[in-house]
């Protein structure tokens, strides 16, 4: 397994710091993505060359990007040194994560006394609980508290987790009714009339390394539903039209971002092939020599970048973003139940305008795990710093990475919501971010609270206290609470 660790910046001793792992999704997707376009300490920047990235994770902690499952990126499998390609599934991912793991405290000892945190988004979302009771069950199995792996606490982000709670908000149809792109009358019309969905192909269960079909064609068979009736024929292509063929990641004329719903236009899927794009610059600077000699990858069977090989499959092994598994399969909520009352802190977080994996499923799903809701810890907003950046980093980054940053300093700004549960577990929207939270958001601290266990915000009153209140005693206890909320105690001013 391919990984590219990254040294915590700044003052102090590195090996005295933390050190937390990123996975990226797909299935398919390399974490580079996520180490380059989001939270590594350089960045592609917008003429294809690297950028430090001043909301880089590092200034926190050993960062670790893995590329992962085997045949991502420059990962590889033993079919692949004969020619061959990789075929994996969840639970072989887990096993051969947690193998690179354990050899990456071995390479890294004087890491092992520090704390170990993994996060992730996306597909990522069964990759980062499976990784994690893998790890956590090898711990218990150990009789010497060296061999053990020292897990702190995850973070999962729009992540896949329970098709149950999920399934009806990875529609892209609903998802566009919500946000004004279908007007009433039709969205009503194709989801009761003709029965018509367009599922995210997130939700599969089976993936491989072909070129992805466009969703256009994908969604051609939902005609097939409303025995090709003619208005609902017009209602579907009115629906395509309206939205950018279904907010596709794969459109060459795509003008609105599956993965930002208000960020500039990009395409996500084959966006490496397709010059002047963010992964079209990123891929030409894995691809170069003196780069996969810096990487340590001459030999990797793998000989082009991002991957996977055309024959390259993947099968979902939950009940998470697979829509070929039963009723009996667990999802990932079987895995937090387990994982949460192990862990210092489990963090679940999702953008506010996900086209991809939006917030209501991901929340309904955590409501669904049953653990009780803190007393004041019912949904509530938190803050981040909006400050400043330098006018030349603006000018530098790419168009798509904060593109809430600002050369003005706005202080205290809302963040999202959240809700906090038994066990140290908490559900956190980010307002306005979308898939990838890191890159779109890059100022809202998640890292910062998984690492402490700090809360987000202060709690709110419990129930009999808010029904019991004056309007004059709410009114002020509501205003001392947002100064409260907005002080150095829960956000980062430094």
């Amino acid at each position: 397994m391919h990984y590219w660790f990254a040294a915590r910046e700044g003052s102090g001793d590195w090996r005295d710091a933390p050190t937390a792992l990123w996975l990226n999704g797909g299935p398919g997707s390399s974490s580079m993505l996520g180490f380059l376009q989001e939270n590594g300490p350089v960045l592609v920047n917008a003429s294809g060359g690297l950028m430090r990235n001043p909301y880089a994770w590092t200034r926190m902690v050993n960062l670790v990007a893995m590329e992962s499952p085997a045949g991502v990126g420059w990962s590889y499998c033993d079919e692949m040194r004969t020619g061959g390609d990789c075929a994996r599934d969840d639970v072989q991912t887990a096993a051969d994560a947690t193998a690179a793991v354990v050899d990456f405290f071995r390479k890294f000892p004087e890491l092992r006394r520090n704390k170990f945190y993994i996060a992730g988004e996306s597909y990522a979302g069964v990759y980062v609980p499976t990784l994690a009771r893998a790890l956590l069950d090898r711990n218990d199995a150990q009789t010497s508290e060296e061999a053990k792996i020292p897990l702190a606490g995850i973070a999962t982000g729009d992540p896949c987790t329970d098709n149950e709670s999920q399934r009806e908000s990875m529609s892209m149809l609903w998802y566009g009714h919500k946000y004004g792109f279908v007007p009433d009358a039709e969205f009503h019309l194709l989801w009761h009339k003709c029965g018509h969905r367009y599922m995210s192909p997130r939700t599969s269960g089976r993936w491989n390394g072909r070129a992805s079909t466009r969703l256009l064609d994908v969604f051609a068979d939902e005609l097939e539903k409303s025995g090709r009736d003619e208005e609902c024929r017009v209602a579907h292509r009115k629906f395509l039209w309206q939205t950018s063929d279904a907010f596709s990641q794969d459109w060459r004329f795509a003008f609105l971002n599956d993965l930002s719903l208000f960020g500039p236009a990009a395409i996500v899927e084959g966006g490496e092939s397709i010059p002047g794009t963010l992964d079209y610059m990123m891929t030409r600077w894995m691809m170069r020599d003196d780069v996969r000699h810096a990487l340590h990858v001459e030999s990797s069977p793998a000989k082009s970048w991002p991957g996977p090989t055309e024959n390259w499959s993947y099968t979902s092994s939950w009940s998470a973003c697979n829509e070929n598994a039963d009723a009996n399969t667990p999802s990932m909520l079987d895995f937090y139940r387990s994982l949460a009352p192990r862990l210092e802190r489990t963090i679940v977080f999702n953008g506010d305008t996900d086209p991809c994996v939006s917030y209501e499923g991901t929340r309904a799903a955590i409501i669904k795990l049953g653990f009780d809701e803190l007393p004041g810890g019912s949904q509530r907003p938190y803050f981040y710093n909006a400050s400043a950046v330098a006018a030349s980093f603006l000018q530098e980054k790419p168009l798509s990475y904060g593109p809430d940053l600002s050369v003005i300093d706005a202080g205290p700004q809302f963040a999202g919501h959240v809700t906090d549960y038994d066990h140290r577990l908490s559900f956190v929207t980010v307002h306005g971010a979308g898939h990838m939270v890191p890159k779109f958001r890059p100022r809202v601290g998640i890292l910062k609270k998984l690492l402490t266990g700090d809360p987000f915000s202060p709690p709110l009153p419990v129930d009999a206290a808010l029904r019991d209140m004056t309007d004059d005693e709410f009114r002020r206890r509501m205003e001392a609470w947002v100064v409260d909320a907005q002080s150095a105690e829960y956000i980062n001013f430094t």
